[in-house]
């Protein structure tokens, strides 16, 4: 006997309707009609069925700091510098049981909307010590049979500024922290000028002393006449291939690269390319571009030309309902839903290459293995009440069920039959 069978589901409006077969939580079988005894039956009622959504750029441990009661912006936007001050204000009033708490609600949260796997920044700096991340370990072990958790050992304050901070990551990698990230903006000289090319040589020599992946926030901004040279994700790109950290480095934000030239972009997207790092794209339209009084810019990277390029981009949502931004609801669907205009992604294919990017894209940015649909893959799975993928995203459909090795998660409870091919479904958890 098996665990679990689902039946009656499909992969897209043009396959056929399959079952899938599920044992110690894993896929063992699908096709048509299966005939397994198993312990729980599902019927899929002829719904979607798609990996589950990877959250590959969160900043956990300040997520939903907000106010519940009033969400939003108490105080007009001022500037990023004033927001990444309120932060340093707020967070050293954080207690880890706050942290805590807040982390794994917003696990909660994401699992729910069908997400399965997370990868997390995380405050790391001489001020704060190893605090932040000795409570997301305690919500990783926690939460582990729901959500699996990456914790990105995040420079808030730089790597070279003290002479103690290298030391410190070092402790916080001995203790689990599985990622090192990389904040160009954050490390500066005795005279205040920024110093993105030695971060990024610190950054790769902790990465290598400890066999850990990058996670880097490079070019988070937006600006004029960019050359080539100017982009630090140029250096990242060549550091990667110079230190042989092919598919290692992640490269989130890259927001500059929209204001380069067309043949300036393309030189950096092909260094990206031969690099084979990662892009993840965040939802930077909401805090970039305030200064523009005509022609504002939308704080996007060249989602598309990336794509094009064949260069591996994802999109995460990056801050969820705290200082840096008020809004988010721990929803992938609901973050991706927004580049449909932001990013001008209406076409049929590229509604494909929306979803891609918080499945199996997102995936391969942070490493997750065995995932997908295929025999041998985790069981981690969302059904979705939608006739086809472009569908579910225009429509932000319902998570009928999610699945995490094989268990449910979230079930949403049917309410009514088909409507013009698709189930209604309602809101119920």
């Amino acid at each position: 006997m098996i665990d679990l069978l689902i039946k009656n589901v499909k992969k897209d409006y043009k396959d056929p309707i399959t079952d899938i077969a599920i044992d110690n939580g894993f896929i063992i079988d699908h096709g048509p009609k299966l005939d397994y005894f198993a312990r729980q039956i599902i019927d899929g009622k002829n719904q979607l069925v798609i990996p589950g959504l990877i959250e590959s750029h969160l900043h956990l441990d300040i997520a939903l700091m907000n106010s519940w009661k009033m969400p939003g912006r108490q105080e007009p936007f001022h500037s990023m510098k004033r927001l990444n001050d309120l932060v340093e204000i707020l967070r050293k009033g954080f207690s880890r049981q706050d942290i805590e708490q807040r982390a794994g609600l917003a696990l909660e949260m994401a699992s729910r909307n069908g997400t399965v796997a997370l990868r997390a920044q995380c405050h790391l700096d001489p001020e704060i010590g190893l605090k932040h991340i000795e409570a997301l370990q305690t919500v990783k072990e926690k939460y582990k049979g729901r959500v699996d958790l990456q914790i990105v050992a995040f420079p808030q304050q730089g790597l070279l500024r003290n002479p103690k901070t290298k030391d410190l990551f070092r402790e916080a990698f001995r203790i689990g922290a599985d990622v090192i990230g990389c904040a160009t903006t954050l490390d500066y000289d005795e005279n205040g000028n920024f110093i993105p090319k030695a971060h990024i040589d610190a950054v790769f020599d902790l990465a290598e002393e400890f066999d850990i992946p990058i996670d880097a926030h490079v070019d988070a901004s937006i600006l004029e006449n960019v050359n080539y040279d100017d982009f630090e994700i140029t250096y990242l790109a060549e550091q990667t291939i110079q230190h042989g950290y092919f598919g290692r480095v992640a490269a989130g934000h890259v927001t500059s690269l929209d204001s380069a030239k067309p043949d300036v972009a393309d030189r950096v997207i092909e260094k990206i390319k031969e690099a084979n790092m990662t892009v993840v794209a965040v939802p930077d339209l909401y805090r970039v571009g305030r200064d523009d009084i005509r022609h504002v810019r939308r704080g996007l990277t060249r989602i598309k030309e990336l794509l094009a390029a064949g260069v591996n981009v994802a999109y995460a949502s990056n801050n969820v309902r705290d200082c840096l931004r008020p809004m988010g609801n721990m929803d992938l669907l609901e973050e991706t839903r927004s580049l449909v205009d932001a990013g001008h992604m209406d076409t049929v294919d590229q509604l494909y290459q929306l979803m891609n990017m918080i499945t199996y894209n997102a995936a391969r940015a942070i490493g997750f293995e065995n995932y997908g649909l295929e025999i041998g893959c985790r069981a981690d799975m969302v059904v979705l009440a939608a006739s086809s993928i472009p569908a579910a995203v225009i429509g932000q459909a319902e998570k009928s069920y999610v699945f995490k090795n094989g268990r449910i998660m979230a079930s949403n409870q049917v309410i009514s039959g088909l409507y013009n091919g698709d189930l209604v479904y309602s809101n119920f958890h």
